[in-house]
């Protein structure tokens, strides 16, 4: 981490773990099927990545998702299905991030939601001795910028809003997808697969 100056870190997946197979089985069970990929990163429907962008509202995805099933779900059903794919955050990211706060400039880039959003905010500010959005030098929420990954546009907005140099700055997601797109803006990228945040810093293994 010589080199690195700052770091940009994906939320779901990387600080906060997730179970994506909980959802799909959930909307399976509300008669809502194949609209979540495996790996949770891609959608066959426009209404998640509307959402995500923060173009339609809770009330607009909640009843585009009841209309796709033929048992009526209630809107506390929609959302529960959709929330149970969030677990838990680790205590040794959050201590992580504050011992990596001084030493670097430290950013959150997220695809989220605010369904999602105002699930896991409070149960990471229970983990936190500071709210969780105050462990980041700055927090971008896609449905709170309406720009989402793999999209160049939200690299560069990231890049130009806070004058970081791409060389000097290190981008961590498990999305394969956003990790070329980081890439090819010219970030420095890891790729988090397996194992924990803290060996993914400290040992530089996924570094390219």
């Amino acid at each position: 981490m010589n080199n690195i100056k700052n770091v940009v870190l994906d939320l779901g997946g990387v600080i906060l773990n997730l179970n994506v197979a909980n959802t799909i089985n959930e909307f399976k069970r509300l008669g809502i099927r194949n609209l979540i990929g495996n790996t949770g990163h891609d959608y066959t429907h426009s209404v998640f990545y509307n959402f995500e962008i923060g173009k339609i509202s809770e009330i607009d995805f909640i009843n585009e998702l009841k209309s796709m099933s033929n048992i009526n779900p209630s809107a506390e059903d929609i959302t529960r299905a959709w929330n149970s794919m969030i677990l838990d955050i680790p205590k040794t990211n959050i201590d992580l991030l504050l011992n990596l706060k001084n030493t670097h400039r430290i950013f959150l880039l997220s695809n989220t939601n605010s369904i999602h959003y105002k699930k896991f905010i409070p149960m990471a500010d229970r983990k936190c001795s500071v709210p969780f959005n105050e462990l980041f030098d700055e927090v971008y929420y896609s449905h709170e910028i309406g720009l989402r990954k793999p999209d160049k546009e939200i690299f560069n907005f990231l890049l130009q809003e806070n004058g970081l140099n791409p060389k000097e700055t290190l981008f961590i997601d498990d999305s394969i997808d956003n990790i070329k797109m980081a890439k090819e803006v010219g970030l420095k990228v890891s790729h988090f697969s397996k194992g924990s945040l803290e060996k993914n810093i400290s040992k530089n293994e996924n570094i390219i």
